[in-house]
C-alpha cells in the first residue's frame, strides 16, 4: 500500500473535517431513528416436538435417521409458508397495520380482498418479526413474535404453534395413509405371487413323483434314511452273531464242566444238564470213598454221568447248529438290505437335478411368503397408528401478553451512531488520501525517474475546491491542520535555492525543464529564472521558442522586462537552435544567436551563471535530445491528476541515456494557497 500504518493518525488529523462531518451526520440519523422508533412487544410460546411417532414402523426401516438433523429441521418447518399462511388467514393479518402498511385513502375506503401477492408480503413481514429457537439439546422449541400490540403478539405466537402441530399432524397422517395404501397394494401383489410360487412347487412335485410328508421331507428321502438305519442295525447284528457262532464252535464239555459258557450261548437246558452233571460227579466222589469201584451203586453213578455227558454233547451240537443258522440268516438279511439301499441311493442320485430345482422353487416360495407376511404386519401396524395423531407433540407453554415494551436504548444508539460516523469519516479520509493525495504520485515519480522530489507546490492558478472542502472552510474547527502543498512562490523560492546550492562552483549551468503533460503553461521555468535573477544570478532564459534564421530581431516578452545592454553567453552550444533572453534590471533582451557578434551588441563583461530552457509544452520539445545533450541538469515538472503513467513513461524513454542528468521532480498540486 502507498500509506504506512504509522501515517494514519497524521492523515486523519489533516482531514479531521471528514471525521467530524461523518460523525455529525450519523448522530443526526441516530437521533432521527430514536425519535421515530415505535415500541414493540415480544410474546413467546413453547412447544414440545415428539419425533418418536411417525409413519415408518418396525425396526427394519431401510436406513437410519439422524435425530439431531430431524430435530433441527423442525425450526424450518415452524417457519414454513404453509404454517404461516394458515396464521395469516386465521387472524386476518392482511388488515393488520403493523404488517400491512397501507395508505390513508385505502384505510378510509376499506381494504380490498387480500390476494396472493398481499398474503406473501404479510408472510414475509411476519418472518421478519418471528424467531424460532431450540432450547439446548431438548425437544422444546420457543416461538417468539414481535408486534406493536402485546395481545396480538401472543395470539400470533399461539396460532403459529397450533398451526404447526396441525400441519405436522396432517402431513404425518397423509404420509401414513399413502404408505398404508401402497403397502396394501404391494401386499395383494405379493399374496398372488406367493400363491403362484406355492402352486409351482406342488405341480413340480406331482409331475416328478416327489411326494412330501410335510416337515419330514420327501418319502424317497425318508425311505433311504430308514434303509440306512436298518443297514446299520443288520451289520451290527451280523457281527454279534458271527462272534456267537465262533464261540459256539469252540465250546465243549470241558468248558461246560468248568462253567466257561458265553452268556450269549447259555440256555436253560444246558444250565440244567451242567447242574445235574455236577451233582453226579459229587455223588460219585462220595460213593468212591465208601464203596469199591465194582459196587453196583458205583456202576450206576458212572452210567448216569456218561448219560449226562452225552446229553450235554447233544445240547452243544444243537447250540452250534442254531448259532450257524442264525448267523447265516443275518448275513442274508444284510445282503438284502445293502441291495435295497444301493437301488434306492441310485434312484435318489438320478433325481438330483429335479431335487435341486425343487429346492430352488421351495426357497423362492418361502422368500415371497416371508415378505408377504412382513407387509401384512406393516399394514396392520400402520392402520393402528393412524389414530395416534401427533403423538406427544403439544404446546407446553402458551404465549401471554407482555406488559414491557421493547425499545432500543436511546443513549446507546446515539453513542453507536457517533462512533460509526467517526470510523466512517476516518475511512473516507484515508481513502481520499489514497485516491486524491499527492503522496502516491510523489512515490510514483521518484520510482520511475530515479530522482528525488524537489518540491510539491500549488499551481499558478487555483483549482476549484470540492463542496466538502468549501464546507470545511466555513467551519473553523474542521479546517485541516496543515496545507497539502507549498504555496507557489515558496516552491519557486525553494527551487532557486536548490539550484544555487547544487551549482555553486560549476558555472555556467544549463537547466532544462521538461513535463510529461505540457505543464509549461504554469511558467515554472520562467518563475525559476526570475527567482535566480532576484537572487543576484546572471540568467539566460529560453521560453521554448526556436530560432528563426530569417528573423534575428527579438520578440519582447510580456512576463519579464527586457534589458537592452545584456550580453550573450560565451560559446553556448544551443545558440543556433533556441532564442535566449537575458534577464536584467531593464528586462529581457532576445538574443538571436548566443555568442554571435553580428546580432548581440551588448557588453559581454558580465558572465552568465544559469541558462534556463523551458521544454514544457513549448516548441522546444521537438529538439529535446539536443537540449538534453548540452544540458547540465533536467527538472521534470508534473501536475496532480494530469500526469498519467503512460506520458511519463514516454518522456523517460525519450530522455534515454541522459537520465543521469535528472536533478529532481517538481509536483504541482493544482491548489493555490
Amino acid at each position: 500500500m502507498d500509506i504506512d500504518i504509522f501515517q494514519l493518525p497524521g492523515i486523519v488529523r489533516k482531514r479531521i473535517h471528514y471525521v467530524i462531518l461523518a460523525a455529525v451526520v450519523c448522530a443526526l440519523l441516530g437521533m432521527a431513528f430514536v425519535l421515530t422508533q415505535k415500541p414493540f412487544y415480544r410474546s413467546t410460546a413453547e412447544i414440545f416436538v415428539d419425533i418418536g411417532a411417525g409413519p415408518v414402523v418396525g425396526t427394519d426401516t431401510g436406513g437410519s435417521l439422524n435425530v439431531q438433523q430431524v430435530i433441527g429441521s423442525q425450526v424450518y418447518l415452524i417457519q414454513s409458508r404453509d404454517v404461516l399462511h394458515q396464521v395469516v388467514t386465521k387472524l386476518n393479518l392482511t388488515s393488520d397495520p403493523y404488517f400491512n402498511h397501507r395508505g390513508l385513502l385505502s384505510r378510509l375506503l376499506g381494504g380490498a380482498k387480500a390476494d396472493a401477492a398481499t398474503v406473501d408480503g404479510i408472510i414475509n413481514a411476519l418472518l421478519e418479526n418471528l424467531s424460532v429457537a431450540r432450547n439446548g439439546d431438548s425437544f422444546v422449541f420457543t416461538i417468539t413474535v414481535k408486534h406493536g400490540n402485546s395481545e396480538m403478539a401472543a395470539k400470533i405466537a399461539n396460532a403459529i404453534a397450533e398451526s404447526y402441530l396441525a400441519v405436522a399432524d396432517k402431513a404425518r397422517l397423509d404420509v401414513s395413509l399413502k404408505t398404508t395404501r401402497t403397502i396394501a397394494e404391494q401386499a395383494e401383489e405379493l399374496r398372488q405371487r406367493a400363491l403362484d410360487a406355492q402352486k409351482a412347487v406342488e405341480d413340480f412335485r406331482a409331475e416328478n413323483g416327489m411326494i412330501s410328508t410335510g416337515d419330514q421331507g420327501l418319502i424317497t428321502d425318508q425311505q433311504l434314511a430308514g434303509l440306512n438305519q436298518q443297514l446299520l442295525t443288520a451289520r451290527q447284528q451280523v457281527e454279534q452273531l458271527k462272534t456267537a457262532y465262533e464261540q459256539a464252535r469252540q465250546l465243549n464239555v470241558s468248558n461246560v464242566e468248568a462253567g466257561a459258557i458265553p452268556e450269549t450261548l447259555n440256555s436253560g437246558a444246558l444250565s440244567g444238564l451242567r447242574s445235574r452233571y455236577s451233582q453226579a460227579l459229587d455223588r460219585q466222589a462220595e460213593l468212591a470213598a465208601n464203596l469199591g469201584n465194582d459196587h453196583p451203586q458205583m456202576r450206576a453213578i458212572r452210567s448216569q454221568i456218561a448219560s449226562i455227558r452225552n446229553a450235554i454233547e447233544i445240547e452243544l451240537e444243537r447250540i452250534r447248529q442254531l448259532s450257524a443258522n442264525t448267523y447265516e440268516r443275518s448275513r442274508a438279511n444284510l445282503a438284502s438290505l445293502e441291495k435295497r439301499f444301493d437301488e434306492q441311493a441310485a434312484s435318489t442320485k438320478d433325481s438330483g437335478k429335479l431335487r435341486f430345482q425343487l429346492v430352488q422353487l421351495t426357497s423362492e416360495a418361502q422368500a415371497i411368503d416371508a415378505v408377504y407376511k412382513a407387509f401384512l404386519t406393516r399394514a396392520e401396524e400402520l392402520s393402528r397408528q393412524q389414530d395416534l395423531g401427533n403423538g406427544n407433540s403439544r404446546i407446553i407453554s402458551e404465549a401471554v401478553p407482555s406488559d414491557k415494551a421493547v425499545q432500543a436504548p436511546k443513549l446507546l444508539v446515539l453513542i453507536a451512531a457517533i462512533l460509526f460516523g467517526a470510523a466512517a469519516g476516518a475511512a473516507l479520509a484515508v481513502l481520499r488520501e489514497l485516491l486524491g493525495g499527492t503522496r502516491r504520485i510523489e512515490r510514483s515519480l521518484v520510482a520511475k525517474t530515479g530522482a528525488p522530489m524537489l518540491a510539491v507546490m500549488a499551481g499558478s492558478e487555483p483549482s476549484p475546491a470540492s463542496r466538502l472542502d468549501r464546507l470545511a472552510r466555513r467551519m473553523p474547527f474542521a479546517r485541516p491542520a496543515a496545507p497539502e502543498a507549498l504555496p507557489h512562490e515558496a516552491g519557486i523560492r525553494r527551487l532557486g535555492q536548490l539550484l544555487e546550492a547544487e551549482f555553486g562552483t560549476t558555472r555556467p549551468a544549463t537547466i532544462a525543464f521538461l513535463s510529461p503533460d505540457g505543464s509549461g503553461r504554469d511558467k515554472v521555468a520562467a518563475a525559476v529564472a526570475r527567482e535566480l535573477h532576484l537572487a543576484g544570478e546572471v540568467v539566460l532564459f529560453c521560453n521554448g521558442e526556436l530560432r528563426r534564421r530569417d528573423h534575428l530581431a527579438a520578440r519582447p516578452s510580456a512576463s519579464v522586462k527586457i534589458r537592452l545592454d545584456a550580453a550573450a553567453p560565451r560559446d553556448h552550444a544551443l545558440q543556433d537552435i533556441l532564442h535566449f533572453e537575458r534577464i536584467g534590471s531593464g528586462g529581457l533582451r532576445r538574443i538571436a544567436a548566443l555568442g554571435s557578434s553580428r546580432v548581440s551588441t551588448a557588453p559581454r563583461s558580465e558572465p552568465v551563471d544559469f541558462a534556463v530552457v523551458d521544454c514544457s509544452g513549448t516548441p522546444a520539445e521537438t529538439v529535446i535530445p539536443t537540449v538534453l545533450k548540452h544540458a547540465d541538469a533536467v527538472i521534470i515538472v508534473s501536475t496532480v491528476g494530469a500526469s498519467g503513467g503512460d506520458a511519463l513513461d514516454t518522456l523517460m524513454a525519450e530522455i534515454g541515456p541522459w537520465r543521469d542528468k535528472i536533478l529532481g521532480n517538481v509536483l504541482l498540486s493544482g491548489k493555490a494557497s
